[in-house]
């Protein structure tokens, strides 16, 4: 089945940061922290917050002490101040967008406004704002309310921040029109207004839509009657559970979109479902690739495969003949090791590719098994090239397993802050690099006791490489690892910088690739580097503007870059004979 996703669907940035916000003091503090009231409305994500620690509070205490943190939605200005007399330490992560309205309603209000706020009467924005109007505030959700406003004095029109355009329009007209003295201000996020009409275009191009979030979620409520008003068959969806499967598959092409508080993993999960089902014009042939390629790289065949055919390349580069003993230590390794780490790493991957994960839980023992004999074949390759690498790669696959558990005992934890190589900001991708160039270059250069300036100008080389490729898969998985307490590269400086650091470091590549190997840094060879270079510059471009998204066509396309260089290196040797 062809599924489309909104590019809009998923947090919008009041709810990011509301959570981002809320992570980063889980990660800092132990205990003492809670919510008051539910920090968003999705509860998939409030459990995983529970999980943490992180208590929802209903009532505000006399006396309490820790941190509390006012949800996305804003709160009245009496509940804050109870709040901070109460002598707890308050962060605000109250979205901007929302605050923007508040100020506006305190400020017209000092000036004897009254207050019109078109919104749903019983949601958690709505009561905050009507906190700031006081007894000058009216709600307004239908025509109904509108007919029956009674205003006397001069008057401003706001809205919920996720309100219905059309609906604040209208609304807004109809009391105009009753009463001409008001000022209209549309208070309507831009996340919401692009959501939306994102949806009405999306309804044009679909058989059906499917609006994934919240049950209590008003702005997927919205998305969803937005969709219904025209004509568009709807399925709303909490979890991928919540699917009709059966009459989903009755459609060619599915759209799918996201309130502003549903998270990507479980977006990912829906997709994830639609995609199973095969289209209705669909063969065989293109369901049966399509698994074939998830199964290649749900149990890291293909990532493995390329890092073997990379160890063949990595000879080649150095001038030092390929052999099969290259191939098997770095392709073993690197399947052993891929697969290892997630079996250690199931927490974050149930959210990042709740699939895979359970497709590892599923078949644990034959892809333990496997991982074991793969990594005992890789350790007989490395002590065929000799006693050097054979201890090297077997104290890489010691640490390797050991990355994830504490070396740093806790009573020392005050002076030296990381316990764990996993603390250390941005090390995950850092050691992946630095593993891969070992492996592929390093290793069969000392086998063939031939390590020389081209090994290190190699090593260099493939290391930056595969440096881009995984920092690009942490970007990816920016949401989950955070969730988990896991501090990547995105979550330590941004995922945006994280991509301009990315491509920094692909012009760096490009550029070393034209010098060293007329410097002999590298063989000749170095130079068909560069296709390879700028296509997994092309794949992070189509991904950072939004022409490639999260899913199996993004991460054939990262895998390939690696296959690619390996190939066209091959290729060189073969022009060159």
């Amino acid at each position: 089945m062809k599924v489309i996703i909104a590019k809009s669907a998923g947090f919008c940035m009041g709810v990011r940061r509301a959570v981002e916000a809320t992570l980063d003091i889980v990660n800092r503090e132990d205990q003492g922290i809670a919510t008051y009231g539910p920090l968003i409305h999705n509860p998939q994500v409030l459990d995983l917050l529970s999980e943490r620690g992180v208590q929802v509070l209903t009532d505000i205490p006399d006396r309490t002490s820790g941190t509390v943190i006012i949800r996305a939605h804003g709160v009245p200005p009496a509940h804050k101040q109870k709040l901070q007399e109460s002598g707890a330490r308050i962060k605000d992560a109250t979205c901007p967008r929302v605050i923007k309205v508040q100020v506006i309603i305190k400020k017209y209000r000092q000036q004897g406004y009254e207050t019109v706020i078109i919104g749903d009467r019983n949601h958690a924005e709505v009561e905050g704002l009507m906190g700031y109007a006081r007894e000058q505030g009216y709600v307004v959700s239908n025509e109904e309310d509108a007919r029956a406003l009674e205003i006397k004095n001069s008057y401003i029109i706001v809205s919920q921040t996720t309100q219905d355009e059309n609906a604040f329009d209208s609304l807004s007209a109809l009391i105009l029109k009753r009463y001409p003295q008001g000022k209209v201000f549309n208070t309507i996020c831009d996340s919401t207004h692009n959501r939306q009409e994102e949806v009405r275009k999306l309804c044009r191009r679909v058989g059906a839509l499917v609006v994934v979030g919240g049950r209590s979620s008003a702005n997927t409520q919205r998305l969803g009657e937005i969709a219904a008003g025209m004509g568009c068959p709807v399925f709303m969806a909490e979890t991928e559970e919540d699917l009709d499967l059966a009459a989903l598959s009755r459609y060619d092409t599915v759209g799918v979109t996201a309130g502003a508080s549903t998270p990507s993993w479980m977006i990912n999960r829906v997709v994830q479902a639609l995609r199973s089902l095969p289209g209705k014009k669909e063969g065989f042939i293109l369901p049966f690739l399509r698994k074939l390629v998830w199964l290649l790289l749900a149990t890291n065949l293909y990532v493995s495969g390329a890092g073997g055919a990379l160890a063949y390349a990595g000879g080649l580069l150095q001038g030092i003949a390929p052999r099969l003993t290259h191939f098997l230590m770095a392709a073993g390794y690197l399947f052993a090791m891929h697969n290892l780490n997630r079996f250690i790493d199931q927490r974050s991957k149930k959210f990042n590719d709740p699939h895979r994960a359970l497709f590892y839980q599923k078949y644990r023992w034959l892809l333990l098994t496997a991982s074991l004999i793969a990594l005992a074949v890789a350790l007989q390759a490395a002590f065929v090239l000799g006693t050097g690498p054979f201890v090297t790669l077997m104290v890489m696959s010691i640490l390797g397993v050991l990355y994830r558990f504490r070396f740093i005992p806790k009573p020392l934890s005050s002076v030296i802050r990381f316990r764990r190589l996993k603390e250390i900001p941005g090390s995950k991708t850092f050691f992946v690099a630095l593993a891969w160039a070992f492996v592929t270059v390093l290793l069969p250069a000392w086998g063939a006791q031939a390590i020389g300036i081209q090994t290190w100008g190699v090593l260099l080389l493939i290391l930056l490489v595969v440096y881009v490729r995984s920092a690009m898969f942490d970007v990816l998985d920016v949401m989950g690892d955070r969730i988990v307490g896991k501090e990547t590269l995105p979550i330590f400086i941004g995922e945006k910088k994280t991509i301009k650091l990315l491509h920094l470091l692909l012009a760096l590549l490009l550029g070393m690739s034209l010098i060293f190997p007329a410097l002999g840094w590298t063989s000749p060879l170095g130079w068909w580097l560069i296709p390879g270079i700028l296509y997994l510059a092309t794949v992070i471009h189509a991904y950072e503007k939004e022409k490639l998204t999260q899913g199996l066509k993004l991460e054939i396309g990262l895998e390939t870059a690696l296959l690619l260089i390996a190939g066209l290196t091959w290729l060189g040797r073969y022009l060159q004979t």
